[in-house]
């Protein structure tokens, strides 16, 4: 097997979140990087001439993307929680100017909608055939995430303040063959 250096890719990628693609805006450091996971449901479909299975379907599939925020922001946060990250003083949002004095921005979580929050998300990182001279891309982008496990907020003496997240990506029904998203390289 003939081995190819240049398809062997290492380096971090950016995070960026929004209300649409063309708005995601760049969320800042995250640590442990940037995984985007395909989950299949696989199902064994058994018959007794066999023994075992004659087909596996796949009955499901979960698609995620998984990062920890390192910039310990309040937007981080409410991304995190899966509330709205829109900093307003109005009424609609959850995170608000001056609630609580001048110059604050106050979190207000409270009991949330059923409906998750939705967002887009583009991952850009690094794609084969990059080296020292040249970096090419690989951009990775869905247009509904949703904030999906559970995630914390802790203050150690000696620990950065962090949040891990975990957004599901949902399928958007008018991309056909692509519902899930799109992963581009750059090739030139």
């Amino acid at each position: 097997m003939a081995v190819n250096v240049s398809n062997i890719i290492v380096g971090e990628a950016t995070v960026a979140i929004g209300a649409t693609i063309g708005a995601a805006a760049d969320i800042g450091a995250t640590q442990d990087g940037v995984e985007l996971s395909w989950e299949p449901d696989m199902v064994d479909i058994e018959v007794d001439q066999f023994g075992d299975a004659a087909k596996v379907i796949q009955s499901m599939v979960k698609v995620m993307l998984k990062t920890t925020l390192a910039e310990a922001t309040l937007v981080n946060l409410a991304r995190a929680w899966g509330y709205d990250d829109t900093v307003d003083g109005t009424n609609g949002a959850d995170i608000k100017q001056e609630q609580d004095g001048a110059n604050t921005n106050t979190f207000m979580f409270g009991i949330e909608n059923v409906y998750p929050f939705e967002r887009a998300l583009v991952t850009v990182g690094t794609a084969p055939g990059s080296d020292a001279t040249a970096t090419k891309t690989r951009t990775f982008s869905t247009k509904r995430a949703i904030s999906y496990a559970a995630s914390s907020h802790s203050m150690k003496r000696a620990e950065a303040t962090t949040f891990p997240v975990e957004f599901r990506i949902l399928p958007t029904v008018g991309d056909t063959n692509f519902e899930y998203g799109k992963i581009i390289d750059s090739t030139a």
